[in-house]
Order: C-alpha cells, then structure tokens, then sequence
C-alpha cells in the first residue's frame, strides 16, 4: 500500500514541471465592455483549464511548445475558440476577447452527459438546461417545481418521469438518477429523490439528460438524469438575501375552504460565497414555512449547506472540494383526500395530528488531479443520510419510519490517448445500509466498472461514442444480480450548420430495500416482502436534429430542435395484488413509450423570447396491451417574455397536460381512495413581473411579483390528491 501511496505522489511530482510558455488573455462583455468573471477557459483535448479574475483575466502557464485550441465560454453567452501556437520564437500568446450574448440553451457547457467538460453540440443525446436565473425568477424552492418546465418531463408526486419512463405507484424507487455536484441522491430505502433537500438558491444550472443513462450512471438511471450543478465563487465577495413572502387564494368551492384566512406561505435565504487565492467558500442558510392549501399538510423546513475547494497549485493541477448540505423538515402527513368534494381535506379515519419528521444529509468529497495535459484523475467519495419518523400518532398505529445511509466511492480516470480519441473509465462502489420496523436492518451493495470512448475521426465535426458498464449487486439473503449496459452514440456538426445525433443504450434499475422487504399494514392495505424481485431493465434509443438561424443582424436567433425516441422497458416493478389479496412489489409488465419532442426557442436583442416544447408519447401497456397508467401522450410547455421597460419584465409560463388516458384500476377498485378516478387535462398558467431596482437601492436588486395557477385552475397529478390552487408572492432579492 505504501508503494501504491508513494508511486501516485511521485507522479503528481513529475506532472508539475515547469514549461516557460503561457497564454493569457482578458474576457470582456461585446456590448457594455465589462469584465467577465468566472468565465470557464479550457484547452480543448486536454485536462487543463482555469476561470477569469474579477477583472476577467486569466493566465495558463508552464504549457509545452505546440498548437492548442481554446474555448471560453460563459452561462448567457456564446462559446468562442482561438487557435494558439506557442513555440520557442513565440512562447506567449495574449487574447483579448469579446462574449456575445447568447441564450444559454445554445451552446452551453456539459458536464453530466459524458462526465467530461465539452460542448452541448457534442453531446449525442437530448439535453435540457435551466441556468441560475431561471430558477430565481420563478420561484421554485424544489427541485421539482423547476423539472416541471422542462421539455419532456413530467412530475407526479416524487417521481420524476422523463420521456414517460415513469408513471406512478406509492413506494417505487426512481428510474431517474439525481446528483448534486457529481455527487449521487437517491435515498438507501425507497431509491428516491427527496425533492426539499436540495440548496436551490445555489444552484447554478440544472441539467436534464434524457434517454437511459446507465452505461455511465448505472441503476436509477433507466429513463435518464438530473444533474445540478452550484455556483463557483469568484474573487469578490458575494452575499445574497433573498426572501419571499405569499399565500393560496381561498378555494372557488366552499366544502374546499379549510383555513379561516389564506394559507400563508414564506422563506428567507442568506448565502456568501467568494474566492480566495486558491481557496473557495459557499455558505447557505434558509427556512421555508408553508401552511398549504390543504388541511393537515403544512411545513416547515430548515436547509444548511456549505462547499469549501483549495487549489494546491498555481495550475489548479490539483485541488479538493468538500460538501456538506443538511435538510430537515417537519410535515403534515398527507397522504390523500377525503373525497372529491372534501379534497383538501384527509379521510375522516386518518389521524389528523400525525406528523412526518424528516432529516437529509449528504457529505461529500472530491479530490481532482490533472497528471499532464491530457490525463485527469477524479476521485469522489460521499454518504447520503435519510431519516425518517413519525409522531402524535395514535395507540396501536403503526409508524412509517427508517434510517437509511447510502455510501458512495467513484473513482474516475480520463485520458486524451490522441488527439481523435478520449477515453473515460472509472469503478463505483455503493453500499446502501437500511434500518427500520418495517424493514428490519438490511443492506444492499454494488460494484460496478465503467468505460466510455469518444473518438474524433477527423475535423469534420464527427464524434463517435461507445461505452458501458459493469455492475453487480446483491441485497441481504436476495440473489446477486449482474447487469451489463452498452451505449453506441454518435453527433455531427453538418457543414451548413445543423447539429444531427443519435443513441442507442440500456438502462436499468434494481429494486431497492423496500420494493424487496417492505411489511406494514397501511390505510388498510398489507404489504408483503418479495426477495425475488429482478432489475427492470430498458433499450432506448434516438435521433435528433438541431440547429440556430440567424433572423436579423441584431443577433437575434431562432434554435430549433427535433428527436423522435423510443423506450423499450422489461421488467418493470409495480404494486401488485396476490391471491390472499395483498399487496407485493413485482415484475410484471412489459413496456414501449415511443414518440417525438420538437422544441423552439427565439432570443432577441431586446429581451423579448418566445420558447415552446412539444413532446407526444405512445406509451403501451405490451403485457396487458393497453395504454401505461399515470402518462400523458401530449406534454406541451410555453414561455413569454416581453420587456416592458429597461427595468421591468414580464413573463408568462402555460404548461398543457394531456388528460391521463389510464389508471391503475385494481386500487381504484379497493375503494379506499374515494373519487380515485377524477382527473382532467392539466391547463396551468403562471405569470410574474420582475422589477430590477439597482440605482434605487444602489446594489443589484430585484423584486418579482408571482403568480402561480393564475387563473385557479383544480386538477389531480395522482389519485386522490388536488393539485396546487393560486399561489401569489412577492420575493426580494439583493446582492451585498
């Protein structure tokens, strides 16, 4: 071990000699001829990079004599690439350059889809972005309220469903994977997102990566991937307020009025972050309360998270990064309503006073080495801590409680083995450990292996990518399970300016600890343990367009995309009835959910936007040959914006939801879930005004007026639960 310890520093010592030649360069605004800072400059085929100073400088030395290409980029605006040739007559090359302002939706940075830093145009699958400021200006406080904008997805509950990979059913784990800098979410129980534990006013994009991504994610990832990424700091200091404060409109219904008052609803968030040298520091603390527009469903939550990084060197060739984020939340125990005409409030058996109190942690660590200009060493270790338990519960009745830790240890390897083919190989190791009443003490492991090659035939914008991965994992007593997930994909960048891809992968999930031992008695319904339960398994593959059109001289810009998919999935999990007429996790359908996204996006000079997704979906039932529950085949998202004046916006958001075709009939049947069968189209409309007010206060801030469902639109996403009513706020935010 010791030869292993002294072998790796060694190379870290031979990686930092030193070379004479550098490029420098200053980043500038075209328009307002301002400094850009935190601007991301890398040189592309190898490792290195580094990000401009507060007055948009940066420097990249001890590089050797050759020829490299540059790319800058930044959120908001166009990528631009420069060719430099250093040599012994010329060993300093000196940019000066000008970022165009783009929509970040154009040609942004991706890190999750290949877990390398490259451009969108690359990326052989479907990719949708959310930057910083469209979380802000919405706001969303979960990561849910942001994905329910994004072309494709749809939410129910907390099951997040791209492209229709998923429905709904109580208790079952994700089939999309969730990661928080890189750092894995899913809880170690139920294999879900826990939507309150995430650091939104942090957040700096969001990325959805559509399509079976388990040949580099492994399980969670069978229909795809959300990926959040924070804020980098930068040399000065940053210290944001941001507070909000708002109600629900009473209910049009009167046997739908539960509060003497309108629900209120409010939340306060202070954060700092800054550079120092070689150190950088984020730190974020805010509480949220919301008495909700439903009886017994009010909450209040605390969220505290913190990132330090430290740079080693002058190169930034090694550097470490810590994270700490810690939710915790105290709810109503909402499960569902009465009836249609009492929907907010919950059956008259339930006990009104039970409580759900909930606590999240994720703890991680990220060490990044470069060892010359085409090799980079990841390796990232973390532990995601859920706790669940409830109180003021009655004699006799049964808590739904655990206390669950999923441990997680990658270790990646890149490599440039030319200058046409990037290889990027790496081993996984999870193990997550479950203790609860229902579940006893269990634990669930896997082990995993995974490489990916992109190839590079020439310069005429090809990119070829094959890969896979390896995992194996065994849960307690339960058989050991083998999974192995291919992935072919290719992009080409045509010469009249169209980007073409396509994808063909498998994906899958394994069952978590509790579709495998969960056994309770719950709302009168027995769950019984399945210990042979399989994986559920998908093929899915794509091809797609995209392009952007020049409309004026102006920049104005029209982007346009097209994909048509197709998911094959085997296998699938859901709550079935057996022959004694309870409730087991099984098996039991087969599934294809095929159909086409087309997407349009207009940005103009003078801040006006038209954005529009439409995606339909045949989602089949192939086992019983009938339509899959709890999907859309119509999913149809708008967004305006239209500025009024230099310091006033409005925009408009209308989502449209085709009616859910089907339900699960057998637990409608039980009649437990009184009106299980009421649902509509989803029609929701959401409005805001935003006001910036710089000179008044003399600091950047912004005030927007919200609406949310402006128009009080009553709908259902699952059975036996309304939807959302008006939300109105007011939210302030400044920058110190």
């Amino acid at each position: 071990m010791n030869r292993i310890i002294s072998c790796f520093f060694f190379v870290i010592l031979l990686s930092c000699q030193s070379y004479a030649d550098s490029i420098k360069g200053n980043i500038i605004d075209s328009l307002d001829k301002i400094p850009l800072y935190g601007a991301t400059i890398r040189l592309e085929g190898t490792q290195i990079g580094t990000r401009s100073n507060a007055n948009g400088s940066f420097t990249i030395d001890r590089l050797q004599p050759g020829t490299y290409t540059v790319s800058i980029s930044y959120v908001g605006y166009a990528m631009t690439r420069f060719t430099v040739v250093l040599s012994s007559e010329q060993p300093q090359a000196i940019l000066n350059i000008s970022l165009v302002r783009k929509d970040v939706n154009s040609n942004a940075i991706i890190v999750s889809a290949g877990k390398k830093t490259q451009s969108i145009q690359e990326v052989p699958v479907s990719v949708a972005l959310l930057d910083q400021q469209a979380i802000q200006q919405r706001n969303v406080n979960r990561i849910d309220e942001v994905l329910r904008y994004v072309s494709g997805v749809n939410v129910a509950r907390d099951q997040v469903s791209i492209r229709g990979s998923s429905g709904f059913a109580l208790g079952i784990g994700s089939r999309v994977a969730l990661l928080l800098d890189g750092f894995p979410m899913l809880s170690a129980d139920n294999g879900d997102m826990k939507f309150d534990a995430l650091p939104m006013p942090e957040i700096q994009r969001v990325e959805v990566v559509k399509g079976a991504g388990s040949a580099l994610y492994g399980t969670g990832a069978l229909g795809g991937v959300v990926s959040l990424f924070t804020r980098t700091p930068v040399d000065t200091a940053r210290i944001m307020i941001r507070s909000y404060a708002g109600l629900y409109t009473q209910p049009a219904y009167d046997q739908w009025v539960v509060h003497d008052m309108p629900p209120p609803l409010y939340g306060l968030d202070i954060s700092y972050n800054q550079r120092f040298d070689k150190l950088e520091c984020t730190v974020l603390g805010g509480t949220r309360y919301d008495k909700s527009y439903r009886l017994t469903d009010q909450s209040r939550r605390f969220n505290l998270f913190s990132k330090i990084g430290y740079t080693f060197d002058d190169r930034a060739r090694t550097s470490l990064t810590g994270i700490i984020n810690i939710s915790h939340e105290d709810k109503g125990d909402w499960v569902y309503w009465n009836s249609l005409d009492s929907a907010t409030r919950p059956p008259t058996s339930s006990n009104p006073n039970r409580m759900t109190l909930s606590s999240k942690a994720l703890i991680g660590a990220n060490l990044r080495h470069i060892f010359d200009d085409n090799a980079l060493l990841n390796l990232r270790s973390s532990v995601f801590l859920t706790d669940f338990d409830n109180y003021n519960l009655l004699p006799n009745e049964q808590a739904v409680a655990s206390n669950a830790q999923s441990f997680n240890t990658e270790i990646q390897y890149s490599r440039s083995l030319s200058t046409y083919v990037f290889l990027t190989t790496g081993l996984n190791a999870i193990v997550n450990t479950v203790e609860a009443p229902i579940y006893g003490t269990k634990q669930q492991r896997f082990i995993s292996g995974y490489a990916q090659t992109e190839i590079k035939p020439g310069n005429d914008g090809l990119v070829l990518t094959i890969g896979g991965r390896f995992d194996h994992e065994q849960t307690d007593t339960s058989n050991a399970q083998f999974v192995i997930s291919p992935k072919i994909a290719a992009s080409w960048i045509a010469p009249f300016g169209v980007q073409f891809r396509g994808s063909i992968g498998r994906g899958f999930r394994a069952a978590t600890v509790a579709e495998r031992y969960a056994a309770l008695r719950f709302q009168g319904i027995t769950v019984q343990p399945n210990l042979s339960i399989k994986p559920e398994y998908s093929i899915s593959y794509e091809i797609g367009a995209s392009t952007v059109l020049p409309l004026t001289e102006d920049a104005d810009m029209l982007m346009l995309d097209l994909a048509a998919f197709n998911n094959s999935m085997d296998d699938l999990v859901e709550p079935s009835f057996t022959a004694t007429g309870n409730v087991q996790f099984q098996n039991v359908t087969s599934a294809r959910v095929r159909g086409i996204e087309i997407g349009m996006r207009t940005q103009f000079s003078k801040g006006y936007g038209i954005e529009s997704s439409l995606t339909y979906m045949d989602p089949v039932d192939l086992t019983l040959n009938q339509t899959l529950p709890y999907r859309s085949s119509l999913l149809w998202y708008n967004r305006l914006t239209i500025p009024i004046i230099d310091d006033i916006q409005f925009q408009m958001d209308y989502r449209y939801l085709s009616r859910v075709e089907l339900i699960d009939a057998r637990i409608a049947a039980l009649g437990f879930i009184a009106d299980a069968d009421a649902r509509v189209p989803i029609h929701v409309c959401d409005m805001r005004l935003i006001l910036k007010m710089n000179e008044l206060f003399e600091k950047p801030c912004t005030f927007t007026l919200n609406a949310k469902n402006i128009f009080d639109y009553y709908y259902s996403e699952i059975m036996g639960n309304l939807a959302p009513n008006r939300q109105l706020s007011i939210q302030g935010e400044i920058l110190l």
